[in-house]
């Protein structure tokens, strides 16, 4: 997949978060993340979405992604082992994690065009 950034294109290779069991797994427990690495959660439905970094060591950016594919907001570089709440700014559709600072690197931020894989789409599960 790849999003839009005022200083260039991301591209991160995903792994697809689409079943209940797969989203609440997330990335916790992994110890690392590659640099383009990251895991795309896809929903159903479109709401404010709430995300925490419990169990998860490395300190990642959450990018919360609309049905129409822009981005709503980033939480950038947060805390690791965390149970604080963080929320999209609207509703989202996708949430995208990514290693911390790979967003700002390449100027991610609301409004930024996401391509998203084929297997994100509901029509292709």
């Amino acid at each position: 997949m790849a999003i839009e950034g005022n200083a260039g294109e991301l591209s991160v290779s995903v792994e697809v978060a689409a079943t209940p069991e797969a989203r609440r797994r997330g990335l916790m427990w992994r110890e690392s993340l590659a640099e383009t690495s990251g895991m795309l959660f896809v929903f159903d439905d479109d709401e404010t979405r709430v995300f925490w970094m419990k169990n998860t060591p490395v300190p990642l950016d959450i990018i919360f992604i609309s049905r129409d594919r822009r981005v709503v907001s980033v939480a950038h570089d947060t805390r690791p082992y965390s149970g604080e709440p963080i929320a999209s700014a609207g509703p989202a559709r996708y949430v995208l994690e990514v290693g911390a600072g790979l967003a700002a690197r390449h100027g991610v931020a609301r409004g930024s065009i996401v391509r998203l894989p084929p297997l994100a789409h509901p029509e292709h599960r």
